[in-house]
């Protein structure tokens, strides 16, 4: 018993050693962006097939579905990785999962619109995710290119955080295939994707 105790106080000790900080100098003054969301969005919007692509006017159709919304409001959506307000997301998901399938699970959906791969999986099914595996491949080449060219250290960035910049300037720019990224592509793809 005393055995217990000694290690009950130790483990209570080492607790007073460190410094606690206050709630104040732990609060974000704004919500951090969630890279690669505006990606995450549109891939719903495509697969529902309800609105026209990005750069054929997906902006102003997604405008039409809801008089109270505004342009900027929704361009920061699909363009700027900035999120709605949570009851909107959840209404929009909602929305767009209703045109997909019945059986899809909208908290799922909204989670990975939310945060991405890895912290939720990828909710579309295994076909349509093969689909879009060449983008991914090609990303990942886009990526060892630039830190390959520029000798851009991996210990220098997150790669999680730049592969998804990386997928979301890829749909800004339609890149979909090797034949659509073009050598001018490089520089502003370093600079969105290693700002430093």
């Amino acid at each position: 018993m005393k055995k217990r105790n000694s290690n009950a106080k130790k483990i209570a000790g080492s607790g007073e050693k460190r410094s606690i900080r206050s709630y104040g100098e732990m609060m974000l003054d704004e919500m951090p962006t969630c890279v690669g969301f505006s990606a995450r969005l549109n891939m719903l919007w495509d697969l529902t097939g309800i609105v026209p692509s990005l750069s054929d006017g997906r902006v102003l159709a997604v405008l039409s579905l809801n008089k109270t919304w505004r342009e900027n409001e929704v361009r920061g959506w699909l363009e700027r990785d900035l999120l709605p307000d949570r009851l909107e997301l959840r209404n929009m998901v909602r929305f767009l999962i209703a045109h997909l399938d019945e059986t899809a699970d909208e908290l799922r959906w909204e989670a990975f619109i939310l945060f991405g791969v890895p912290i939720v999986s990828s909710p579309i099914e295994q076909n349509l995710y093969r689909a879009d595996e060449e983008r991914r491949r090609l990303a990942a080449r886009i990526f060892a290119k630039l830190t390959d060219q520029y000798d851009i250290a991996p210990s220098s960035y997150d790669a999680d955080t730049v592969f998804q910049r990386c997928l979301a300037l890829m749909h800004r720019f339609n890149i979909y295939t090797a034949n659509d990224f073009q050598a001018g592509h490089l520089e502003p793809f370093r600079h969105y994707l290693f700002p430093n």
